[in-house]
């Protein structure tokens, strides 16, 4: 799933194995808990109904950024430079990227990976890889602690969007 934050859609990809095929959801519900969100889309040409119930908790906070963002209201601030990528297996950050690009220009990014059940982070310029111990957000701030220290990012986002970082890293880094 895409949300596209200039015209505020939830598009379903009719190929995720290939190049993307975007279509928009006609219609989004939820559950209380958001434990489960239901969509409906002209899918390969054909109405159809999705479910998609949630496991994990990372599920769950992903849900809620979905049905905020489908409510409206949430424009990004002109100074919203980061792009944030989360992937995520079996309720478990497996990856977090974020890159800042102003001007079609990348001004720094970082990476948070996992590998054999310990973090990395990963800073591209100059290049490092640290070992972590935890990964949160603090404010704006993605806050990376090592045995040697403390990294922190300043994010450049909407203040929910690093909410709802905060929850997704307390959800998908468990100790």
């Amino acid at each position: 799933m895409y949300f596209d934050t200039a015209t505020q859609t939830l598009e379903i990809d009719q190929n995720p194995a290939g190049e993307r095929s975007l279509v928009p959801v006609t219609h989004a519900g939820f559950s209380d808990d958001f434990r489960t969100m239901q969509l409906e889309a002209v899918y390969r040409g054909e109405p159809e109904s999705f479910e998609v119930t949630s496991t994990y908790d990372s599920d769950q906070v992903m849900h809620r950024l979905t049905h905020r963002l489908l409510q409206g209201g949430h424009a990004l601030p002109p100074d919203a430079h980061d792009v944030i990528e989360v992937n995520l297996q079996q309720g478990a950050i497996t990856l977090l990227n974020v890159i800042r690009s102003v001007d079609g220009k990348v001004e720094k990014s970082i990476r948070i990976t996992r590998k054999d059940g310990q973090l990395f982070l990963v800073i591209p310029s100059p290049w490092q890889r640290v070992e972590l111990l935890s990964a949160g957000v603090d404010g704006q701030r993605i806050v990376c602690r090592s045995p040697d220290g403390e990294i922190d990012y300043e994010l450049a986002t909407a203040p929910f969007v690093a909410e709802t970082l905060s929850e997704l890293l307390e959800a998908g880094l468990p100790d």
